[in-house]
């Protein structure tokens, strides 16, 4: 009788087993199907503009690609937002990071009392500002560099800089 009920306990054990497996391959699929590649194409940075534009003074920034380790970002590659931006390598973010050292959510761009903020997510791989790791949300200054991963983003206001004197 104990033998019987010693070799159900293995079944069960097993089949707790494969069912944990099963379920961690399923998740371990969904996240590196976050990044589709008609995403990262229709996201894609202008490549013609070799020179930066001026924007108006109304808060408007840019990020610019200054070093790279993965393929779909280049050095030169700029990003235009105004408000707020997401960085990250799940689809649902406004640049795309496929390297695996990017988490799904990294990090966060956005505007509050006139001032720029970057702020990580709680990513694994922790995100740098001016190579000292970012713990809280800190204001952003024009010329600053953001790595996440091994992609360098330089931070620029030019709107800001431009219309400061007026």
């Amino acid at each position: 009788m104990f033998t019987i009920l010693l070799m159900a306990l293995r079944y069960i054990f097993l089949l707790l087993l494969i069912i944990s497996i099963f379920k961690l391959v399923k998740w371990m699929s969904a996240d590196l199907r976050g990044v589709s590649a008609e995403h990262i194409i229709k996201n894609r940075p202008d490549r013609h503009r070799k020179e930066p534009r001026f924007l108006e003074a109304t808060g408007n920034v840019e990020l610019v690609v200054v070093e790279s380790s993965v393929s779909e970002l280049k050095p030169g590659d700029t990003f235009s937002f105004d408000r707020e931006t997401l960085i990250g390598r799940g689809n649902r973010n406004d640049i795309i990071i496929s390297g695996s050292f990017a988490s799904v959510r990294h990090a966060r761009i956005y505007f509050e009392d006139g001032q720029y903020w970057l702020e990580d997510l709680k990513s694994t791989n922790g995100t740098l500002l001016n190579e000292t790791r970012v713990n809280q949300p800190i204001v952003l200054a024009n010329g600053d560099k953001i790595r996440i991963g091994g992609v360098i983003f330089q931070f620029v206001r030019w709107g800001y800089e431009v219309g400061a004197d007026h």
